[in-house]
């Protein structure tokens, strides 16, 4: 994607932010998508800056490609997700074993159907990438 479309995209969802947040101000949405309407507007705008700096420092910008490039960083991205995915498993099915004998019933059955959603994307992934790798 060009830097162009990216400083329309983020420009548009820092609009689209900014008109939630007014929304909320003159009271015509609740809070919570007036926080929502904040948050994206800020991450808009630290993205148009991060574009701005791109665009007006081209080594900065070549240190920014290869480093979104590098196979090293890449290799400890994954195993650092798969870690990740395994120990929030792990803590899910821990917690939600804990917590219903102690009577809290209701949030370990969440916490245990957490555990099957994330095991069953899992193995949806695994059967979409076997295929392409």
């Amino acid at each position: 994607m060009t830097n162009r479309k990216k400083v329309f995209i983020y420009g548009a969802l820092f609009v689209c932010g900014a008109a939630l947040v007014l929304l909320g101000i003159f009271e015509y949405l609740d809070g919570y998508w007036s926080g929502m309407g904040g948050g994206l507007a800020g991450v808009a705008a630290v993205r148009l800056v991060q574009a701005a700096r791109l665009a007006r420092d081209p080594a900065y910008a070549k240190k920014i490609e290869i480093s979104n490039t590098d196979e090293r960083l890449a290799f400890v991205a994954g195993r650092a997700a798969n870690y990740t995915f395994r120990m929030s498993v792990l803590v899910l099915a821990v917690l939600s074993m804990v917590l219903y004998p102690l009577g809290y019933a209701s949030i370990a059955r969440v916490l245990g159907f957490a555990m099957c959603f994330e095991v069953n994307l899992y193995w949806i992934c695994y059967l979409v990438l076997i295929r392409r790798y």
